[in-house]
C-alpha cells in the first residue's frame, strides 16, 4: 500500500529558474524552492504547469526532477511532474522520478490528441504499474489543457490502486467534491484553485496546491494552520484576504505565469523570466501587482 498520509498541507507548484537563453538555472530554481520552504510550506511540486514543464526537452525534464529532489529532499515532501501526451514518455519520466528519489509523481492529463475516458484510464494504469513504491497523482486542469477527467474515472483508478492522489484544478467545486465523495479517502485530493482551498479542507481534503503560495507562502500556510487549529472563522477571513491576489493572477488569463514570477520577484525571489511563448506583464498589471503585494512587504 503506497502511503499518502504525508501529502498534506500547502504544496506550492514551484517556479523553474531560467537563464536568458532558455536553459534551466539550477541556482535560481533552488532559491525559489528555499523561498517557499522558508515560508513554512509542507511540500513542493516541481515541474508542474507553473514550473513550465511543457516548455522543456526530455533532458530538461529529468534535469529539473534532479534539481528539485536535491533541493528539497529531507526538508519537505517532493512531488515531481511527469506528465506527457505520449504514455510511453510519461512512463519513462515517472520511472525516472522514482529512481531519483521523488516522493510522488504527478502527471497532467494527456490532451493532444484528445483521449477518451478509457484512454485516460489506461494511461494512468500504465503509470501506476511502472513504479513500485512511489505514489502517482493525476493532474487535471481543463482550463489549460481542454480536457477533464470524470470523477468516475478517478474513482476507478483509485479503487484499483493505480493512482494515490489528484491535483484538481477544475474551477467547479462540485467536480472536486464529487471526487472526494466517490473515492472515500482512498487518495489525496488537492485543489489547485485557491478559492476552493478552505471548502475542500472542510470536506476532507488533506491540503491544497496554491499559486499564491509561490508568492506569499507564509500567508497560504497561515490559512491551513488556522484550519488545523479549528479556527474556521479566522481561516475564512484569511481565505478572503488572499482572494484579491488570486483574482489578480487570474486576470492574466491562462498565461498567468509571468504574473506569478513577477510577484515572487517583488517579494524578493527572482527566478528569471519565462521562455517564449510566455510574454511580459503590461505596465498596468505590474502596478496592480505591486499595489496588492505592498500589504505583505515587511
Amino acid at each position: 500500500m503506497k502511503d499518502i498520509s504525508k501529502f498534506r498541507g500547502v504544496i506550492p507548484p514551484t517556479l523553474t529558474g531560467w537563464t536568458s537563453n532558455g536553459e534551466i538555472d539550477a541556482e535560481k530554481t533552488k532559491r525559489h524552492i528555499q523561498h517557499v520552504i522558508d515560508g513554512g510550506v509542507h511540500g513542493i511540486l516541481v515541474a508542474g504547469s507553473t514550473g513550465e514543464a511543457s516548455l522543456m526537452t526530455m533532458k530538461q525534464r529529468k534535469e529539473i526532477i534532479d534539481i528539485g529532489v536535491a533541493a528539497a529532499k529531507g526538508k519537505v515532501q517532493v512531488i515531481v511532474g511527469t506528465g506527457h501526451n505520449c504514455t510511453k514518455l510519461a512512463v519513462e519520466l515517472t520511472k525516472y522520478a522514482e529512481a531519483a528519489g521523488a516522493d510522488a509523481a504527478m502527471a497532467y492529463l494527456p490532451h493532444y490528441p484528445k483521449p477518451s475516458q478509457e484512454g485516460l484510464y489506461y494511461h494512468y494504469k500504465a503509470l501506476g504499474e511502472a513504479v513500485t513504491n512511489m505514489p502517482v497523482f493525476v493532474y487535471s486542469w481543463p482550463g489549460q489543457y481542454g480536457i477533464e477527467i470524470e470523477p468516475e474515472t478517478v474513482a476507478r483508478l483509485a479503487e484499483e490502486g493505480y493512482i494515490q492522489g489528484i491535483k484538481d484544478s477544475t474551477e467547479s467545486l462540485d467536480h472536486t467534491l464529487e471526487i472526494l465523495r466517490l473515492t472515500k479517502g482512498k487518495i489525496a485530493i488537492l485543489t489547485g484553485v485557491d478559492t476552493n482551498a478552505l471548502a475542500t479542507l472542510c470536506l476532507g481534503a488533506p491540503g491544497a496546491m496554491l499559486m499564491t503560495s509561490d508568492i506569499v507562502p507564509a500567508e497560504a500556510v497561515k490559512l491551513y494552520d488556522l484550519f488545523q487549529a479549528g479556527k474556521i472563522k479566522e481561516a475564512a477571513q484569511q481565505q478572503l484576504a488572499l482572494l484579491p491576489l488570486f483574482h489578480l493572477i487570474c486576470t492574466y488569463g491562462m498565461d498567468n505565469l509571468p504574473l506569478v514570477r513577477e510577484g515572487a520577484k517583488i517579494m524578493g525571489c527572482d527566478a528569471g523570466d519565462s521562455p517564449l511563448p510566455a510574454t511580459k506583464l503590461s505596465p498596468e498589471l505590474m502596478e496592480k501587482l505591486k499595489k496588492e503585494l505592498a500589504k505583505y512587504k515587511k
